[in-house]
């Protein structure tokens, strides 16, 4: 199991998928609603706000959103397990659940399977499932505290870093949708060591850094992300990334990469 504390907790996925459709949120609310120890307590259209929880409000609010425009459904829950959710409807399509990072370990079995079946209705272009290991001082004291922040800077998929330099690497678990799955190609993707692969019946492909990523070991995480990306690296669809003065990361949109998740058909 992890040795160790993390300090974030997320899931978030961006693609093309229009979200201002009524059937498509409402399929999203039932996913949501379906977990007991995830359903919301709270709701607003700001992020400091809170409303208590009413889907019909909800989805009133989204027939109103009109292509090109946008709104952004945040979405909480203070009881265990607590987390702050995200739902931004257009022109960037972005979901985002940020757990409390003193969420019981015994949830992260189902909070990957809440994810797996969110991604299933938002089909992606990119998505990411990440327990994010501890945050070192920097500059970095050794060769492990640099190779964990590497592991979790990549992992993020941060609107305002990802429409910049694209995808940067793999998280725990990352699905790639038909976007990015032809940039990898298909083989390259399905034959990547130290993962676990599984086709999506949407047509992305699913990585995990092992069968049950939530019970690695931070040493064991650096060890099959390292492994994974060099695998991935020379497809030069992830971001290129520059560390310096052993403390900054610069991270750079790769050749070969075509940023998905802005309405780009």
């Amino acid at each position: 199991m992890m040795d160790f504390s993390p300090f974030r907790i997320i899931v978030s996925m961006l693609g093309s998928t229009p979200l201002n459709d009524e059937a498509l949120f409402t399929e999203l609310l039932d996913v949501i609603e379906s977990y007991p120890e995830f359903a919301p307590q709270f709701w607003s259209l700001e992020e400091r706000g809170k409303l208590p929880y009413n889907r019909d409000n909800i989805l009133d609010k989204i027939k109103t959103v009109e292509y090109g425009s946008y709104a952004d459904i945040y979405l909480k829950r203070n009881k265990a397990a607590k987390y702050c959710g995200s739902i931004d409807v257009g022109p960037k399509q972005y979901i985002e659940f940020e757990f409390d990072p003193k969420l019981n370990s015994k949830h992260y079995s189902a909070l990957f399977e809440f994810a797996d079946r969110l991604v299933q209705v938002f089909k992606p272009d990119i998505a990411s499932v990440h327990i994010h290991t501890p945050v070192y001082p920097r500059p970095f004291e050794s060769s492990e505290h640099k190779n964990s922040r590497i592991v979790s800077s990549t992992a993020s998929l941060a609107p305002v870093y990802y429409f910049n330099v694209g995808p940067k690497g793999l998280a725990m678990r990352t699905y790639f949708g038909p976007h990015y799955v032809k940039q990898f190609g298909q083989e390259l993707l399905l034959s990547t060591p130290k993962t676990k692969k599984e086709l999506q019946p949407w047509g992305g492909i699913r990585l995990d850094l092992s069968k049950t990523p939530w019970e690695l070991t931070e040493q064991a995480l650096i060890e099959h992300w390292q492994t994974a990306m060099a695998h991935l690296r020379p497809a030069k669809v992830f971001a290129d990334l520059d560390v310096y003065q052993n403390r900054k990361f610069k991270y750079t949109k790769a050749e070969n990469c075509t940023i998905g998740g802005l309405n780009y058909v």
